[in-house]
């Protein structure tokens, strides 16, 4: 669909609502934010950005660009409700914190002594895997991302369905991000509170920080009067697409909440003070300290509950993005100078991060180079390689590479412990594979090698396995590139 000539307009001259009486502190320029939003906004089609900055502790900019919805007229505003996507992470190291303040919780302490039935696919890390572990990334456990968009579960399903999904890496080998253990630290916080880490969330981290507008459900937002709705830009035009529910594939503490730039600066101003918000206390000086202590390392990155830990011109950085269907964001902390930057955007680019570094780099006097034009430039080079390597993936298709059988021996029934059952139909010449809630469409490559292309997963190919009678008994696919592939073989008949 077209932009509408109002989100156009706003896309090239900026449209922005300023909330009157919310800027305060000293003098700062913020222009360079306004031209920075507006070139980003252009070059990656973004519908709509809010921006909220702190400087020495005081709101400086607080300021919503653009629209809502793409082809609507309303703007967003400091008020105006974003999905913030992996940033929530912090949320919930701060949520397991709580609960170790209350006593419910070690940070050092086997889950299994909390969760007695989670598993998973390594014993040893079964055994000895703590809270730390799950929000430091060092379980040894690939991304396994694709069961978060393929299969709805109860979370309880989800915590038994992680013993059938392989590591990479020994515990504790190295850092190595995994949405899925977060989602498990989420849910034990929860279980020691007694109640939801949603209710958790609500009632330990949302109401004493008085972040009156956000929420951690994609239902909750959608029924505010002042939200945005997600895009996705393809061909240089954004176009609305449905909220993810987190809750009904058995998810959410790893990506759930929903906030504004008004909320997010409470926030972000409780994690450079003492643990203390309203003059009361949120956290011990103890737990404080813990959750922004460093618990992995990548290269020259740490990472501690929830945050990615940098130094820059001498300054330690705490930051974060994050990114879900149709939203992107972005939040950066200079605690010893109590200044901080949130950037949200409805639609997925890298506004965000280009914004916020060029933020940073003005702020720390750092050499000034335009993050917004490098990050498109990269943009555009990662999308041509890859179109490369697609033509050179279909260059390689034979000219008599004929399937073994009939498509129609290919269909059915298939298992996986980590999936459970999941169907194959024919279309005509293409093989749909049917997961809960996903379907991707197989055609033919070579022999009985079938690829299908997704925007969740990209291009994979499904290989069919015959026995010593012709008969199709496996179907294995590379759902997880960095370990072997899942092997689907027929369930048996009751």
């Amino acid at each position: 669909m077209k932009l509408s000539r109002v989100v156009t307009l706003c896309l090239l001259a900026v449209c922005s609502v300023l909330l009157p009486g919310q800027v305060s502190g000293p003098a700062f320029d913020v222009s360079t934010v306004d031209a920075d939003v507006a070139h980003a906004m252009s070059a990656f089609h973004a519908p709509g950005v809010a921006v909220g900055i702190l400087v020495d502790g005081k709101v400086v900019l607080v300021k919503g660009y653009g629209v809502r919805r793409a082809g609507s007229p309303q703007p967003v505003d400091a008020d105006t409700l974003f999905d913030i996507g992996s940033i929530t992470k912090s949320f919930t190291g701060m949520a397991v914190a709580e609960m170790v303040d209350d006593g419910k919780l070690d940070f050092d302490t086997p889950v299994t002594q909390y969760l007695p039935g989670f598993r998973l696919y390594d014993p040893i890390a079964t055994q000895l895997i703590t809270p730390r572990d799950l929000l430091g990334h060092r379980s040894g456990l690939s991304r396994h991302d694709f069961i978060r968009y393929s299969t709805h579960l109860t979370p309880d399903e989800f915590i038994q369905r992680l013993r059938y999904l392989e590591p990479n890496h020994t515990f504790r080998e190295t850092f190595q991000y995994n949405n899925l253990m977060y989602v498990v630290a989420g849910y034990l916080a929860g279980h020691a509170n007694g109640t939801s880490w949603e209710q958790l969330f609500h009632d330990r981290i949302f109401v004493p920080l008085d972040m009156t507008h956000s929420n951690s459900s994609a239902r909750e937002i959608q029924q505010s009067p002042d939200f945005a709705t997600p895009h996705e830009v393809t061909n240089d035009t954004a176009a609305p697409i449905p909220f993810y529910d987190y809750q009904s594939f058995g998810i959410g503490p790893n990506g759930a909440v929903n906030s504004s730039v008004n909320d997010m600066l409470k926030y972000l101003a409780f994690h450079m003070g003492d643990g203390t918000a309203n003059g009361k206390v949120v956290l011990s000086p103890k737990q404080f300290t813990q959750i922004h202590r460093a618990i992995s390392a990548d290269g020259d990155l740490s990472y501690a509950m929830g945050w990615i830990i940098e130094h820059r011109a001498g300054y330690r950085l705490l930051l974060h993005d994050g990114s879900i269907n149709g939203f992107t964001a972005m939040v950066a902390l200079i605690p010893e100078k109590h200044t901080a930057i949130v950037v949200l955007n409805n639609a997925e680019t890298a506004l965000p991060k280009a914004v916020a570094e060029n933020f940073l780099s003005r702020y720390l006097n750092l050499p000034f180079h335009d993050r917004i034009d490098a990050i498109k430039q990269n943009i555009d080079t990662a999308r041509k390689k890859s179109a490369e390597a697609d033509a050179a993936f279909e260059a390689g298709r034979l000219p008599h590479a004929p399937t073994s059988l009939p498509l129609s021996a290919y269909a059915g029934e298939w298992f996986h412990p980590a999936f459970g059952k999941v169907s194959m139909t024919v279309e005509g010449d293409v093989l749909d594979l049917h997961f809960d809630a996903l379907t991707l469409h197989f055609r033919h490559y070579n022999y009985d090698t079938f690829v299908a292309s997704d925007p969740f997963t990209g291009r994979l190919t499904a290989s069919f396995h015959l026995d010593a009678q012709g008969k199709v008994t496996e179907l294995s696919i590379p759902l997880e590139r960095t370990v072997k592939p899942f092997v689907f073989t027929r369930p048996r008949k009751s």
